[in-house]
């Protein structure tokens, strides 16, 4: 499975530029004012509920918003729209990644609220238009929370964020419900807190007192876990979210239950778990044309991925190989619950500052991270759905996730059908964000 999703494209970065450029057509040359009333025709549009693709669609937006869709027949184009034919095209809703981070990772030089931006507008490059960041740093907490306040604007030029700042900690429960008190003082979107598995970690009515405290705020709580018996535990005190899959048995039927009655969520992050063993050797991906788009980002990382002091680290390591198992034992349990009817939320953990965590590449892997969900067991609509409708629902997220009149104008272009083969998420033509069009996103095809 591995080798596939990691497939070197076939063709060249200068080839596919060109080709991409040429195949332009005229109606897209030229990207319309901020807030213009814009009219896509003839597109096929996945509206991110998980209904039925609309051929023929037509989608209008106006201010920032999406104020009709459906199909042609029955949906009203304004006078004076910017008309752009989309013949050939599928639009989804930009795609939304619940488990992300948005850190300062060490080395960097730039003010950390550019530094952060920098960050937001990769992942908008790889038609991800929002991030939910499940753990901040001390370093970048603060600018996190004015960026997620600043944004709901038109014309916005990079990813939403949705942060939970520092995860929620405490030695006792009276501690920890201090913890979730600075945090929902704030603004905290959601709060985060870690299960690990292990003698160092909170008692149980320290992180139950998390969950509870997170609750009288109004806020959803979501836990780190691993071992099937710390996700039950929590589930069993009221968690909204697991954040991280289940990796160490078989999911039972008596969770699967629980998870269905109290409609909590999961997020699988499946290329959390492949960046711990992939970089044994230097992967083929880091040449393929669609990875070099973010390379003004990720060339910070690549050498040391590439080193052989890195593989041979990667190698000798011990956890390697437990979490190489680990995966295997996440993709029968994502195929399980999914077909359980159970609400699965795309996630990657990309972003995720710390020495051990390097090569987690923000927005290349939410691509990744589709297709790994899809070879688990989920059909390209339902993965879909995960990182579009389904995503904003599981993290409260407002107006955006689907495209439906109200919602903020977050979209992307695919120059073909991901209901075919996901690997089309890929083909993005251009990636819209509050009804303005991305300047910087180059048309790419490389979907083999």
């Amino acid at each position: 499975m591995i080798r596939n999703v990691l497939r070197l494209g076939a063709l060249g970065a200068g080839t596919l530029l060109a080709l991409a450029t040429l195949a332009l057509p005229p109606s897209e040359a030229q990207a319309p004012a901020t807030g213009a009333t814009v009219a896509f025709t003839n597109a096929r549009i996945i509206d991110g509920t998980g209904r039925a693709p609309i051929d023929r669609g037509t989608l209008v937006v106006s201010g920032g918003r999406i104020t009709a869709v459906g199909p042609a027949a029955s949906t009203t184009i304004p006078a004076g729209a910017q008309r752009i034919d989309a013949s050939g095209k599928t639009i989804v809703p930009g795609f939304i990644n619940d488990h992300a981070h948005l850190n300062v990772v060490g080395g960097a030089t730039l003010p950390v609220r550019d530094d952060l931006i920098r960050r937001l507008k990769m992942y908008a490059t790889y038609g991800v238009t929002s991030t939910v960041s499940l753990g901040s740093t001390q370093a970048d907490e603060l600018e996190g929370f004015k960026l997620m306040q600043e944004q709901d604007r038109v014309g916005l030029d990079r990813a939403r964020l949705y942060t939970a700042g520092l995860n929620a900690i405490g030695k006792t429960p009276e501690e920890a419900r201090a913890s979730v008190d600075r945090l929902a003082d704030l603004h905290a979107h959601v709060i985060k807190f870690h299960i690990n598995g292990n003698p160092n970690d909170m008692n149980r009515p320290t992180w139950s007192a998390i969950i509870d405290e997170s609750h009288k705020k109004g806020l959803k709580a979501s836990v780190h876990i691993f071992y099937h018996k710390d996700a039950e535990a929590s589930v069993d005190d009221g968690v909204d979210i697991l954040a991280h899959s289940i990796r160490d048995q078989d999911v039972t039927p008596g969770l699967i239950a629980k998870l269905k009655q109290k409609n909590i969520a999961y997020i699988p992050t499946l290329t959390r778990d492949l960046s711990v063993f992939v970089y044994e050797t230097t992967p083929a991906f880091l040449s393929e044309p669609f990875f070099q788009r973010g390379m003004s980002l990720y060339k910070e990382q690549v050498p040391l991925v590439t080193s052989a002091e890195f593989h041979d680290k990667v190698k000798k390591d011990p956890n390697t190989e437990v979490i190489r198992k680990a995966l295997v034992e996440a993709n029968k349990n994502l195929k399980t619950l999914s077909d359980a009817g159970i609400t699965i939320a795309m996630g990657t953990d990309s972003g995720v500052a710390g020495a051990g965590n390097v090569g987690r590449w923000q927005g290349y892997f939410e691509q990744v991270e589709m297709e790994m969900m899809n070879k688990a067991g989920m059909s390209p609509m339902k993965v879909i759905v995960a990182s579009t409708g389904d995503a904003a629902k599981v993290m409260g997220l407002k107006n955006v996730g689907t495209l439906q009149a109200g919602n903020w104008a977050d979209l992307v272009v695919l120059r073909a059908n991901p209901l075919d083969n996901i690997r089309n998420t890929r083909a993005i033509d251009s990636v819209w964000i509050a009804g303005g069009k991305l300047a910087d996103v180059t048309p790419v095809t490389n979907t083999k």
